[in-house]
């Protein structure tokens, strides 16, 4: 699966957006596995607010 965004949070810290880099979107590969596992994360963290 194909994962596209216009700004991305990188492990130091800082955000990087695609417009720096020159592009319009910045994608990246995920598995089906992590993209169920981010979506039960956002799903649980939102029920418990």
């Amino acid at each position: 699966m194909l994962i596209c965004r216009k700004s991305i949070r990188r492990k130091d810290g800082t955000i990087v957006t695609a417009a720096q880099l020159g592009l319009k979107a910045i994608c990246f590969e995920v598995s089906e596995e992590q993209h169920q596992a981010y979506l039960e994360k956002k799903k649980t963290e939102k029920e418990s607010k």
